[in-house]
């Protein structure tokens, strides 16, 4: 299987992208070991998203994937630290004390 799948998630990550994005992480899934969240652009996001990316980091490990976070947005962390999503979605390192 190729390695590294680069998914952009763009300015807005939200229920009305959901669809989208799954299908993007989906077909990532099934063709590569690695995939790639390219977040700095992130500007919007929403719980709803969030909790998708919670479901791959699950999935992608159950099936010995790697998801990594490219440059995480302050909107994506400020949104995970509201929800207290930070562990669950592998941010912990990209929070600044």
């Amino acid at each position: 299987m190729p390695e590294g799948q680069n998914i952009e998630c763009g300015e807005r990550m939200t229920i009305e992208q959901v669809e989208s994005l799954y299908s993007q992480l989906e077909t990532a899934l099934l063709e590569h070991d690695q995939i790639n969240l390219i977040a700095d652009r992130v500007q919007q996001s929403d719980t709803a998203s969030l909790q998708l990316i919670v479901n791959l980091l699950q999935m992608s490990k159950q099936q010995g994937h790697t998801v990594k976070w490219i440059k995480p947005s302050p909107a994506i962390i400020n949104v995970a630290e509201l929800l207290g999503l930070i562990e669950p979605l592998e941010l912990t390192q990209y929070i600044t004390q």
